[in-house]
């Protein structure tokens, strides 16, 4: 009996140091995975904010660039144009001196449609640009810490917003 304890203890202390550095590294990818993806978000965004405009080449390379972490991404775009409208008195139709000023909201997929019209998505000077990426697939990282753990990680490990006003326009 004695024999089997040890044998047993042996084993498990082989897979804990297994694990352990195992562990360590696919946490070590997924920070490197993170860093990397918020240097191109970064890159592509201040590319849309200092052009005015988004095309489908800058799009795929962009989608391209991110693959590479082997990871699938779930990316958001919003675009906010800014709307500023005056007011006037209803009953005499006279300028009050005053502004209303609001955004509308132009989200990724009416964004990406007009690629499908041959055409470049156009923003104008002064909109606001928002892009966030989170991972949609389980890292390494995650599936070890729920083998290791035996708890259930959320998936998204990988978390990048960037955004801004955008200073140059075509026109």
């Amino acid at each position: 009996m004695n024999a089997f304890s040890k044998i047993v203890a042996f084993l498990l202390a082989a897979i804990i140091l297994f694990l352990g550095p195992l562990l360590y590294i696919a946490q070590k990818q997924d920070a490197i995975s993170q860093v990397y993806v918020s240097d191109e978000t970064t890159k592509f965004v201040n590319s849309i904010k200092n052009t005015g405009f988004l095309t489908s080449v800058m799009y795929m390379d962009y989608i391209k660039k991110i693959d590479q972490t082997n990871n699938l991404y779930k990316i958001e775009i919003i675009h906010s144009h800014k709307v500023v409208e005056p007011l006037y008195d209803e009953d005499t139709g006279t300028f009050l001196n005053d502004y209303n000023i609001y955004y509308t909201n132009t989200y990724q997929d009416e964004v990406l449609n007009t690629f499908d019209l041959g055409e470049d998505y156009q923003f104008s000077r002064g909109d606001y640009l928002s892009v966030t990426v989170v991972n949609r697939s389980k890292t390494l990282a995650t599936k070890l810490m729920e083998l290791f753990y035996r708890a259930d990680i959320p998936d998204e490990q990988i978390l990048v917003t960037y955004g801004g006003m955008i200073r140059d326009e075509i026109n």
